[in-house]
């Protein structure tokens, strides 16, 4: 990743203070889907990896509640979509594997898209199809099948061959970091070739 966009993806450290000229870091992540490719690592570097990914370069703020807005989010996922399609026509995008968009609401900061070399490793990322809980030293996940309508009013039309795989409503519970709380994390992938 290029120094500016490390720059660019930043977690806020004044959460009540409103994020300056938010059109101009819209124009950036626009900017993110024809630099991607370019961001591609090569194929020795890529070689034995489970997984590659690249994070969605904006500031916290942009896409988080309570300052970011239907809007900004459908931008951000606009953004997303577009970086997954220019990684997979590319004539640099690895060979046998799948790309996919990760996206976490309502803290859209977290989404990534990610090229998956195992098939069983992304087959953790699926939606759940039943409530489950896992419990483990100090706290406990409970995961359950996710409704898509409940992020419809974000979500741009996806490029063609991108297919939505469902989602994941998490609630979460750390006693040890004192954290409570729920979020969803969505799917779409393209077919691994």
């Amino acid at each position: 990743m290029d120094s500016k966009s490390q720059r660019m993806r930043r977690l806020d450290l004044r959460p009540q203070k409103r994020l300056r000229n938010p059109a101009r870091h819209l124009r950036a992540l626009a900017r993110w889907p024809a630099r991607i490719v370019d961001q591609l690592p090569t194929a020795d570097v890529l070689a034995g990896e489970r997984f590659w990914n690249f994070k969605v370069p904006v500031f916290s703020k942009l896409v988080e509640p309570p300052h970011a807005t239907a809007e900004t989010q459908r931008a951000c996922l606009a953004a997303i979509f577009a970086s997954a399609g220019a990684l997979e026509h590319s004539p640099r995008r690895p060979r046998d594997c799948r790309i996919a968009c990760l996206v976490t609401t309502p803290s859209l900061f977290q989404s990534e898209v990610t090229l998956f070399f195992d098939e069983a490793y992304f087959s953790g990322f699926l939606p759940v199809s039943d409530r489950a809980r896992t419990d483990y030293d100090g706290g406990w996940i409970e995961a359950s099948p996710a409704d898509g309508a409940t992020i419809a009013d974000i979500v741009p039309p996806a490029p063609a061959g991108l297919d939505f795989l469902g989602g994941t409503a998490l609630h979460e519970v750390d006693h040890a970091w004192e954290r409570d709380v729920d979020y969803v994390n969505w799917v779409w992938a393209y077919p691994r070739r």
